[in-house]
């Protein structure tokens, strides 16, 4: 949020706006509206306002995109695309099981069986402080 303050990232915004809308005034009036924390929330609804002053017409086609659009540009995946991805990934691993014997599937990183550590060793340490809280 601090950017928002700076000159030089404002003008990229201002020169860049047709790019960088799409990316940000969707989240950030999401986030405006519905964060749990109120200083938070009020510094998002300054960014609101700040980018609907920059330019009004270009913020309201932001917020006017069509699903297809905003698919493009959303921070969380849909639930109904997650089951189709995953429906394309067992359909993969299925043939490739069929065509292959020696073939064996990948674990899957951040699935109930496998945690985070397992894929990066940086996280040892904050899973052996969970681990001693809820002892």
């Amino acid at each position: 949020m601090c950017f928002f303050e700076n000159d030089y990232f404002l003008n990229i915004l201002k020169t860049y706006k047709e790019m960088t809308f799409p990316m940000l005034v969707p989240v950030i009036v999401d986030l405006a509206e519905n964060h749990w924390h109120k200083i938070l929330q009020e510094s998002l609804i300054a960014l609101k306002t700040i980018l609907k002053e920059i330019d009004p017409v270009a913020f309201d086609a932001a917020m006017e995109m069509k699903p297809d659009a905003k698919k493009e540009f959303a921070v969380k995946q849909t639930v109904e695309d997650r089951k189709a991805q995953d429906a394309k990934w067992n359909m993969l691993d299925t043939r490739l099981k069929n065509n292959r014997s020696d073939y064996k599937a990948p674990l899957m990183p951040f699935s109930r069986e496998a945690l985070i550590c397992d894929y990066n060793p940086l996280y040892y340490k904050v899973y052996d402080k969970v681990k001693a809280v809820e002892i």
